[in-house]
């Protein structure tokens, strides 16, 4: 029967890496803000550097503690992508810490009496835990838009937890005479790693088709979502909602008498002061022209969306330069239409411009 080679094992690793690390440099040189193929293709870079380094005969302390924030580095690299993919600065505290805590947890170890032994045991333990953290991390998006590739990095990272405690335990146990805490991670490299970074050059493809899509279903001006994103919205309707459909008063007028450019500005105003009243679980939509409506789920209190009519009122009189009139109605019954609702809310509107124009009728 064959016995397991460690040393191809090892040299699969790093060529798979070194493969996928100048793919994303490449990808990084190719195209134009591609700093998350940049990060992504350090973290494979340094991942196939310091197995490489592993292999180097005569390691002393400080060359093997370098290795093992090489190795830490791989997490942090991920992590500092994940942040700048989500808009945020690369670094942060985490992002720094887990590679010195990586060579740190090593370093304690390996000058004390258990030696270099104790420092590798310590330092798979950190990695696992920080593979843990990455994992949970890349786990937790939330909303349409978050890419499913990124979940599938989170459970590839949290796959890569057990065999750290697996490794640890039939090292600590002194099973056989391989060096677990080395083969058993490598193994899973063998299943895991392409699949990873497979993930890793998906997440910027499903960005940009969700942006896409996005982009479909939003007003062009004002950034509200059009007809096609009510139809979406309604869709996806679960709970009782109130249905605020407000327009500009005397908005031909406007326009007549100042140009389409000023009404324009007005309709982009509005729809801003709009968005920053709804609550963040509403939805601001532009029916067409001056014409807006807005979602607001119904919750536990029967008077939320009338103070977010009346405050939308408020600011559109103070903040632009318009008034805004405003017709209010509310899903009512399990079998509730949410078209219906939007019949009752316009006539509301109507009777709030018959009855003087800048008010709420409900």
């Amino acid at each position: 029967m064959p016995s397991l080679d460690s040393a191809t094992v090892h040299l699969c690793t790093v060529l798979a890496s070194l493969s996928f690390g100048l793919l994303f440099v490449a990808l990084w040189v190719l195209r134009e803000r591609g700093t998350f193929y940049l990060l992504c293709g350090g973290a494979a870079l340094t991942y196939a550097a310091t197995l490489a380094g592993l292999n180097l005969p005569g390691r002393g302390l400080a060359f093997s503690t370098l290795l093992c924030v090489g190795i830490g580095a791989y997490n942090s690299y991920m992590l500092a992508a994940l942040r700048l993919f989500e808009g945020k600065r690369a670094t942060s505290p985490l992002v720094i810490a887990m590679p010195v805590l990586a060579g740190l947890s090593y370093l304690v170890f390996a000058v004390q009496p258990g030696g270099v032994p104790a420092g590798r045991v310590a330092n798979s333990i950190v990695l696992g835990l920080s593979t843990l953290v990455v994992g949970v991390i890349f786990l937790r998006c939330r909303g349409a838009r978050a890419p499913r590739s990124r979940r599938i990095i989170g459970v590839i990272q949290l796959a890569y937890v057990p065999s750290y405690i697996v490794s640890v335990t039939l090292d600590l146990a002194a099973v056989g005479q391989r060096d677990w805490l080395s083969l058993i991670p490598l193994l899973s490299d063998q299943v895991l790693l392409g699949v990873l970074n497979v993930a890793l050059l998906s997440m910027p493809g499903e960005r940009a088709e969700a942006d896409l899509r996005d982009m479909a279903l939003r007003d062009p001006l004002t950034g509200a979502w059009n007809r096609a994103g009510l139809d979406r919205i309604r869709a996806h309707v679960d709970r009782p909602l109130d249905v605020i459909v407000f327009d500009v008063d005397n908005f031909k007028q406007l326009n007549d008498r100042h140009g389409h450019a000023v009404g324009d500005e007005v309709l982009q105003s509005l729809a801003a002061k709009a968005t920053a009243v709804l609550p963040d679980d509403g939805h601001l939509i532009r029916l067409g022209g001056d014409e807006f409506a807005a979602l607001v789920p119904a919750g536990h209190d029967p008077r939320r969306a009338a103070r977010v009519a009346e405050t939308l009122r408020l600011v559109a009189r103070d903040e632009t330069r318009c008034t805004i009139s405003v017709g209010l109605a509310r899903m009512e019954g399990e079998a509730a239409d949410l078209a219906a609702t939007f019949e009752r809310a316009d006539r509301m509107l109507y009777r709030a411009k018959a009855a003087g124009r800048d008010r709420v009728a409900a």
